[in-house]
């Protein structure tokens, strides 16, 4: 015999915990779909996918461009870092040449200490052209504002006007491009000539 205690049970045998009788099932579901409808609901489904992976493959292949990219800027930075130490310590080491350069012109050609001074100086410059460093001079070539720095005018007949008629310092390029202009004298007519 039931007591006032027992709970009342659903269909499904569970009790809602109250005494109360369980409510009447909940809403009901929805229909059942007509074959066409999930047709149609799966093909949507199906371009919805597609379109989703399409997508994130556009989105992969622009992560994939922009870490090349990144990548190629990185290597140029780092290119260009060690490029720009590479000239600061050639800058540094150029006029310790210069100097003796500058000794070999006053120093006699049969002096022993001037031929040991001698074969520093081209060891020093094979050195540089291993890192593909050359000397040139612009003495008797047109003064080129891009490649010689003109410290003083020189009278002189051997030189036409607006040539370098004395190198005072030489100018060196690295793989082409100017490291530092040569340090020049450039010629103009003797006083009295007219150029």
């Amino acid at each position: 015999m039931p007591n006032d205690t027992d709970e009342k049970v659903d269909g499904n045998g569970q009790g809602n915990g109250s005494g109360e009788p369980a409510p009447a099932a909940a809403k009901a579901e929805p229909a059942p779909q007509t074959i066409e409808d999930m047709i149609t609901q799966l093909e949507e489904d199906k371009a919805k996918a597609e379109q989703s992976a399409r997508d994130n493959h556009d989105r992969l292949l622009r992560t994939a461009a922009d870490f090349e990219n990144f990548k190629k800027r990185a290597k140029k930075d780092i290119d260009e870092g060690a490029q720009k130490g590479r000239e600061a310590i050639l800058k540094e080491i150029l006029p310790v040449i210069d100097n003796l350069e500058r000794a070999l012109k006053h120093a006699a050609s049969d002096d022993p200490l001037a031929q040991g001074v001698r074969m520093v100086e081209k060891q020093f410059l094979a050195a540089l052209e291993k890192f593909g460093i050359t000397r040139f001079s612009g003495v008797g070539q047109a003064f080129d504002p891009a490649m010689h720095d003109a410290i003083q005018q020189i009278e002189t007949d051997e030189y036409p006007p607006g040539a370098v008629a004395q190198d005072f310092a030489s100018g060196y390029l690295q793989n082409g491009k100017l490291l530092r202009a040569a340090m020049v004298g450039v010629a103009k007519a003797p006083t009295g000539e007219k150029a």
